[in-house]
């Protein structure tokens, strides 16, 4: 069995997460682009249809469809126990989780319940300025996390902004990673390249000693993706949220992953899910690797070697 780090390994959605996912996704119109691409398998998982839901939403409002997600959600709860079974399976050997709510203190004790099974992500507000970072600090000291992450999408930041710059700097004096957004957004409230390559670019030139790595696969700038490990030897990229099928898909706009996976990014791209965003099971998307036409060599490296890497460097 081959052995796998997932850089995005999501926890099995609690109760309370999937509920709070698709009462976003299916009555928040400014999220209206995830409901059709993730909330139907969403549903399903705890089985339920979402035209079912679309009709009580309709007919009875926003509580009735509340209250249907959230039974489903506990019929079908999956413990973390049961969960790391599940990774003992699939030759997972750790994995970067976050709360399904972000909340630090939450997913610190989960990493504690699991030290050598997770590696924990902190999520702060960069618009909160010293306040977010102290909470990184006490985030990384207090709560064992391991990395920041930053998603433009929910901070309205591009990765350059100056108000992300005092986090930059704290990750450097803590000698933890960043995982930044790399890719287009489906919200309707901010612009649909926010998470713009060229953005990190500015932050590696600026942090040559911050590791960062640039997630969500770079689409539809996959080459100017590619362009960031190619120009700085702080950065290493990953395609969580996307399926690897189509790397091997013609006219998906993913083909160049599979030359620079076998080639001069061998030893920079990473293996990372989110698989409950993208509503497929972690067995789906590692055998979609394993059917890429990659070398066994470049497929190690994507599956282990580079996170390996990336993490114990540091």
């Amino acid at each position: 069995m081959r052995k796998v780090i997932d850089l995005c390994l999501d926890l099995p959605m609690d109760p309370e997460t999937v509920t709070q996912a698709l009462r976003t996704m299916c009555l928040d119109p400014g999220y209206s682009g995830y409901k059709h691409t993730y909330a139907p398998q969403i549903a399903r998982d705890i089985g339920l249809d979402i035209h079912r839901l679309d009709a009580i939403a309709a007919d009875q409002g926003e509580a009735a469809f509340v209250e249907a997600v959230r039974s489903a959600a506990l019929a079908h709860e999956v413990t973390v126990d049961d969960f790391v079974g599940e990774m003992d399976r699939l030759g997972i050997q750790w994995g970067c989780i976050v709360s399904g709510d972000h909340d630090n203190e939450k997913t610190g004790r989960v990493v504690a319940s699991h030290p050598d099974r997770f590696k924990g992500f902190a999520f702060v507000d960069p618009n909160r300025g010293m306040a977010a970072v102290r909470e990184l600090e006490k985030a990384v000291k207090e709560y064992g996390l391991h990395a920041l992450y930053l998603t433009a999408f929910r901070t309205k930041l591009p990765a350059n902004d100056k108000k992300n710059y005092p986090l930059y700097a704290k990750c450097c004096e803590l000698g933890i990673p960043v995982h930044i957004y790399c890719s287009l957004n489906l919200s309707a409230s901010v612009p649909y390249d926010i998470g713009h390559p060229r953005y990190i670019d500015e932050v590696a030139r600026d942090f040559p000693e911050l590791k960062i790595m640039a997630g969500v696969s770079g689409w539809p700038w996959v080459l100017d993706f590619f362009a960031l490990p190619l120009r700085h030897k702080n950065v290493y990229i990953n395609f969580e949220t996307h399926e690897p099928q189509k790397f091997d898909q013609r006219g998906s706009g993913y083909e160049s992953y599979l030359y620079y996976a076998e080639y001069s990014l061998m030893d920079r791209i990473c293996f990372a899910t989110n698989w409950t965003t993208q509503s497929l099971s972690l067995e789906t998307l590692i055998n979609q690797v394993e059917a890429l036409p990659l070398s066994d060599k470049a497929k190690e490296h994507i599956f282990y070697l580079n996170a390996k890497r990336f993490y114990e460097e540091l």
